[in-house]
């Protein structure tokens, strides 16, 4: 079966707050790594999101846009956006591209999942 290429987002809103971006990269990587999924790129920034004008953003539209990637692999949602209608757009693009967006939760299910499958096996 192939390998999923996945998008690592990290976020974070104050300067203060930069030690949580190395939190959120290893918890995303760890399981990320349990599923056998392959990273093509990531992007750890300090930003409002509030829009998609941050370096990181633009990064990570181009790898949507020029399917690079299956997957974005991100903490929750508000790590994307901060506002509702901005993630809406957002997943629109990703929809448009089949980009599929895995927060840790979704992939800590996927983890529980795969566990079991193979403990049937």
């Amino acid at each position: 079966m192939k390998k999923l290429k996945v998008f690592v987002y990290c976020r974070v809103m104050d300067e203060k707050a930069r030690d949580l971006l190395d939190y959120q990269e290893k918890e995303l990587n760890d399981l990320i790594d349990y599923l056998d999924m392959d990273v093509i790129g990531a992007v750890k920034e300090v930003s409002s999101g509030k829009n998609f004008c941050s370096y990181g953003m633009q990064k990570l539209i181009h790898f949507i846009v020029n399917e690079k990637i299956d997957v974005i692999a991100v903490y929750d949602e508000t790590r994307l956006a901060i506002y509702d209608d901005l993630y809406a757009e957002f997943q629109m693009i990703c929809n448009k591209h089949n980009v599929s967006i895995y927060c840790v939760d979704d992939l800590i299910t996927m983890a529980i999942t795969n566990s079991i499958m193979k403990s049937c096996d």
